[in-house]
C-alpha cells in the first residue's frame, strides 16, 4: 500500500509520468523562469528583441544574440525549434 501511494505521487510531480501528463516541456524561448525577454535559440541567452537580429520560421519570429548565432540556425532551423517544442526526459 505504501509502495503504491509513493508511486502514485511520483507520477503526480512528473518523476516517472511518461506519457501521463506529469513531464513538463519548457521553451527556449519562454523559460520557465517566467522572463518575457526572449531569448536566442541557438544558445539560450536572453537578448534585447529591439535590437537583435531576427529569422522567421514556421510562421515564427526568432530573435538572436548575433548574425553568426542566425547563421547557425538558418543553416538546420529545425534542429532548434525541434528541441525548443519537445524535449523528452530519460527513456520514454
Amino acid at each position: 500500500m505504501l509502495l503504491a501511494v509513493g508511486i502514485f505521487v511520483m507520477m503526480r510531480r512528473g518523476g516517472m509520468a511518461c506519457g501521463m501528463g506529469g513531464h513538463r516541456h519548457t521553451s527556449r524561448e519562454q523559460p520557465a523562469n517566467d522572463d518575457r525577454s526572449p531569448h536566442d535559440p541557438v544558445n539560450g541567452h536572453s537578448v534585447d528583441g529591439s535590437h537583435a537580429p531576427t529569422a522567421v520560421f514556421d510562421g515564427q519570429t526568432y530573435y538572436f544574440e548575433s548574425e553568426q548565432s542566425r547563421d547557425e540556425f538558418n543553416k538546420d532551423p529545425q534542429r532548434f525549434t525541434n528541441a525548443r517544442t519537445h524535449r523528452h526526459h530519460g527513456g520514454c
